[in-house]
């Protein structure tokens, strides 16, 4: 027996009749047509096609408005689909210790840390391997600050990564991460001036979250900096010193830097202001600049930019588009971990790398051929 509200069929008075979108059941005595119900609660579509339609809006790049006209479904309703399922995915550290990662694992150790801004409020943190491929983790957060690059790091390290050294835009909350905070001088005669005999609490910081990690700053970031400084000198000589500045950050040795910096210098000694703009800003990130020529992790190099991570940004961005907006943080949450999710299980194309071509970043971290699929990571739907 079936009870459907104050009504009772029988099993045999029922034809059930099968269909594309909803599982439905007809009576034969009253002529009407019902759903299938598991559970009290109000449900009009069979599991199957949720499914498919959060996959379609994932996997694919289709908007609300096609997955409507393609499912027969409301945007609303799928906006509601979509957001269920991404809440009830799973963390980074709940994949980590789901496959094994945090036991043993394959990461090179050279961390990728850049951010995507959603809206005016709200932007995405991620940290990624640069030899996998493979986001460790990822923030959906209100801005770039320490505290939230802080929690980024924290979680890397939870999900079994080792970090070695670090590659970023030089945005300073990351570099808060890796280098000391410059002293804060008070003048004399005010109250904030310390008195003889009592320790000034500004004086006394805590070290840097990771102070002994080498930090790599990316050239390319480097050199818009300063490109935004150069609005002011002729367009000529704009062209001239734009060539020397990169020759500098793209030289191939560390001794043709060097060479490069100082006829940069005798360029540009005549004149102050652009002499501190390009070389004396170039001295001052020298040792973060040109890292990857003289370090080596596991024998490999570091990589002098974050190209890596920034393809990543806009395979995230391709997703992103078919979004009208982002209207809330705990929304935009639940849509960046399918994607997020999507993306590590997905098979690597466009690699350069032969060995990696087929594979998803995740198999590649595990260290095993082994398919993916990201319904895998998706705890059972409430009804």
């Amino acid at each position: 027996m079936i009870k459907y509200g104050l009504r009772v069929l029988k099993r045999t008075s029922i034809r059930k009749i099968t269909s594309e979108k909803v599982q439905k059941w007809y009576c034969t005595k009253c002529f009407k047509y019902y759903t299938f119900r598991k559970t009290e609660g109000r449900q009009h579509f069979s599991d199957i096609f949720i499914k498919e339609a959060v996959k379609d809006f994932i996997q694919g790049r289709s908007s609300f408005a096609v997955i409507k006209q393609r499912k027969g479904v409301s945007v609303g309703t799928l906006s509601t689909w979509v957001n269920r399922f991404g809440r009830i995915c799973l963390d980074p550290v709940s994949i980590a210790n789901r496959t094994g990662i945090t036991i043993s694992n394959k990461w090179s150790g050279i961390l990728l840390l850049d951010g995507k801004y959603l809206n005016r409020r709200m932007v995405l943190l991620l940290a990624m391997d640069y030899i996998k491929l493979d986001v460790v983790a990822h923030l959906v957060v209100e801005g770039e600050t320490e505290d939230n690059y802080a929690k980024l790091v924290d979680m890397a390290e939870d999900c079994g990564y080792r970090i070695m050294a670090v590659v970023s835009d030089g945005d300073p909350g990351i570099l808060a991460l890796t280098r000391p905070k410059k002293p804060v001088f008070f003048k004399k005669g005010t109250r904030t001036y310390p008195r003889p005999g009592i320790i000034n609490t500004s004086e006394v910081k805590a070290k840097p979250r990771l102070e002994s990690i080498p930090h790599q700053w990316c050239v390319v970031h480097a050199e818009r900096e300063i490109s935004k400084t150069l609005l002011t000198v002729t367009k000529e000589e704009r062209s001239n010193i734009r060539g020397l500045v990169q020759s500098v950050l793209f030289a191939k040795s560390y001794a043709g830097a060097e060479r490069a910096l100082k006829k940069l210098a005798e360029r540009t000694k005549d004149d102050p202001r652009l002499y501190k703009q390009t070389v004396l800003w170039i001295w001052e990130r020298w040792e973060t600049l040109t890292l990857h020529y003289r370090l080596r992790i596991n024998g490999r190099k570091i990589p002098r930019s974050t190209n890596a991570i920034e393809n990543t940004i806009s395979y995230v961005n391709t997703r992103l588009k078919t979004l009208r907006r982002v209207r809330n943080l705990r929304s935009a949450e639940a849509i960046i971990n399918l994607i997020v999710v999507n993306y590590r299980t997905k098979p690597l194309i466009n690699t350069k790398n032969k060995l990696m071509r087929n594979r998803s970043p995740l198999s590649l971290v595990i260290g095993k051929k082994k398919m993916f699929d990201w319904m895998e990571f998706v705890e059972k739907p409430d009804a």
